[in-house]
């Protein structure tokens, strides 16, 4: 077991320590334990990561370090390092380096940055993922929002305009001579337009040339479930009476408030 005796220094013990590095990377990994003075403050392991821990123990009376560093865990032998920090208490100095609560501290700080260094370059790590994440994201919002334009007007694979142009076109022919009283004789004629436009384009969604009075666009959507209730409540007599009403309604606004307190309608 053979033994070596030394003044502490700091460069011979990091040697020691990437040894026992190079070691467990090879598959090969050496037990070791390390005392301060007569502390054994580094148990028996086989970890490199623990090498460091001995450093808190030392204090600017600590006398010596000592290595142990074992052939196997079977195996009793091994080789000792003894770095000797100072020959006696008198002195206050370390291998020509200054006071040991200096070198201490140096290795403190040292290992604080490099704890730093290791947590920054995580969070580096971090925030490029979620910038990829975020990326990705922004791609997949702006993919749905390019088919949320394209389908503005469809539910699943129905679209609701051409759906809304064969009602209105059924209401329309029914009822056109009540619908043109009230104004919206135009969805007549609208629908026809559709039915031209689709023998020519029938890949693409149809478009208005013209901005007249007859182009039938989504919002007329919302006058199908009210034609289709007038349609389904009143007869074509009656449901032209209704139109009629309803046209005088459009002409004088006023006259809607005297029928509802006919009609016991609340009315805002």
């Amino acid at each position: 077991m053979p033994i070596t005796n030394d003044n502490y220094d700091q460069l011979k013990i990091d040697k020691l320590k990437h040894f026992l590095e190079e070691m467990v990377s090879r598959g090969h990994a050496r037990p070791f334990e390390i005392f301060v003075d007569n502390l054994k403050v580094i148990p028996k392991t086989e970890d490199p990561k623990e090498f460091d821990n001995y450093e808190y123990y030392m204090s600017e009376d600590t006398e010596k370090v000592r290595i142990l560093i074992y052939n196997s865990n079977l195996s009793p032998r091994n080789d000792q390092y003894c770095f000797y920090v100072q020959k006696n208490k008198g002195e206050k100095t370390l291998n020509g380096f200054g006071e040991i609560e200096t070198i201490v501290q140096e290795k403190l700080t040292a290992r604080d940055k490099e704890y730093e260094l290791t947590h920054l370059k995580k969070e580096l790590e971090d925030t490029k993922q979620q910038l990829v994440e975020a990326e990705d994201y922004a791609d997949q919002l702006e993919q749905q929002l390019e088919e949320a334009k394209t389908n503005k007007y469809k539910l699943g694979k129905l679209d609701l305009v051409e759906l809304g142009g064969v009602v209105l076109e059924n209401l329309a022919v029914k009822n056109s001579p009540a619908l043109q009283k009230i104004g919206l004789g135009g969805l007549l004629g609208a629908n026809k337009e559709i039915e031209e436009t689709k023998a020519v384009e029938t890949e693409a969604s149809f478009q208005r040339k013209s901005e007249g009075s007859d182009q039938l666009r989504p919002e007329h959507l919302q006058y199908i479930p009210v034609l289709q209730q007038l349609d389904a409540a009143f007869d074509a007599t009656n449901l032209e009476i209704v139109m009629q009403v309803i046209g005088k309604f459009s002409e004088e606004p006023s006259h809607l408030k005297t029928v509802a307190e006919l009609l016991n309608i609340k009315t805002p």
